[in-house]
């Protein structure tokens, strides 16, 4: 079979990742400190106690990731974690119709809790009702929207702006992941600066880190990725395989999430995402293990991170086609 060679390759969702350096940049530029204190005052975050995030698609990825800058702040250089704020992840379907629909809000403490509901566009119906029920039980809620006029910009209390480049194309998407996930990142920093978890400076050296670590992905890094990509595509079309499982614990769940999203947006392909104790339980029984191609995200930070060489050693024994995502070395 011929296929397009390497140079000629040309699509919406490459030129955006080929873009990711400078579009993180410019929202480093826009989605500042100062930004978030005058769009979310700190009386309001003081106030909140219980941090709610959701989002659809592509932006529940961005809650599901940024979830760990809320809830924990590192302030020192080892491993110890210090305490943040209560944090959950609900879908948008489960918080706007069966989130504490049976044992109901505590009274005393509705007050105290604040949704962020992310969406570029700002017009999923699921989210502009999330916040519509919780402004109506009486919490605060923030729309996190490039769309600022959109349905969920004018019903959140605050609004974030999301100054995302503009996509062509509605899906498959990379930039709006991206910006959402940096905003709720910068939130999270700025959350723990007001509740005292962390001094300005510190927040600042985490921001610097974070932009020194997507900087180091420009130029010959990224070059070296994608043509590694694409050769592995090509090696896969010419074994027809097309069916793709995607494995990762943790925040890396979500990475995985929205790396099966791309897949399925970009060709149709079919997915599954699970974690590595559940894959075990019911994917390891997958008929043509040959034809199923399986990513796993395995760091080496991550407390799973056993569980991920357990699962790196099933996969290889059953001969499925593999590709490890990791911080460390090849001899994985």
């Amino acid at each position: 079979m011929e296929y397009l060679k390497y140079n000629e390759y040309k699509s919406n969702l490459l030129s955006q990742t080929r873009n990711s350096v400078k579009t993180l940049n410019l929202l480093n530029n826009s989605v500042t400190f100062d930004y978030l204190r005058a769009a979310v005052p700190e009386k309001s975050i003081k106030k909140a106690r219980y941090f709610i995030i959701t989002g659809n698609g592509d932006s529940y990825c961005s809650a599901l990731a940024s979830r760990p800058v809320f809830e924990n702040t590192d302030r020192s250089n080892t491993t110890g974690m210090v305490p943040g704020v209560a944090t959950d992840t609900p879908r948008a379907i489960e918080f706007s119709r069966y989130y504490n629909t049976y044992r109901g809000w505590d009274q005393t403490k509705v007050a105290q809790y604040m949704l962020l509901a992310i969406s570029v566009g700002g017009s999923t119906s699921r989210l502009v009702e999330s916040i519509f029920r919780m402004n109506a039980i009486g919490g605060q809620t923030v729309a996190f929207t490039q769309n600022i006029n959109s349905a969920l910009g004018k019903a959140g209390n605050y609004v974030v702006d999301i100054n995302t480049p503009e996509c062509d194309q509605p899906a498959p998407c990379v930039t709006s992941y991206q910006a959402s996930l940096f905003a709720a990142d910068m939130f999270g920093l700025y959350v723990g600066m007001v509740k005292g978890f962390l001094k300005e400076e510190e927040a600042d050296e985490r921001r610097n880190a974070a932009l020194e670590y997507v900087n180091s992905f420009g130029g010959r890094v990224v070059d070296g990725i994608e043509k590694k990509a694409f050769e592995l595509s090509c090696d896969w079309l010419e074994k027809g395989i097309e069916i793709m499982d995607f494995i990762a614990d943790g925040p890396d769940y979500a990475t995985a999430f929205f790396g099966s999203a791309k897949m399925v947006e970009s060709f149709g392909g079919l997915t599954t995402i699970d974690d590595t104790e559940d894959w075990n339980h019911i994917n390891f029984f997958n008929r043509q293990p040959e034809k199923s191609g399986t990513f796993i995200i395995a760091n080496t930070s991550s407390p799973a991170f056993g569980k991920s060489l357990e699962t790196i050693d099933t996969i290889t024994a059953l001969g499925r086609p593999l590709v490890i995502i990791t911080d460390t070395n090849e001899d994985i």
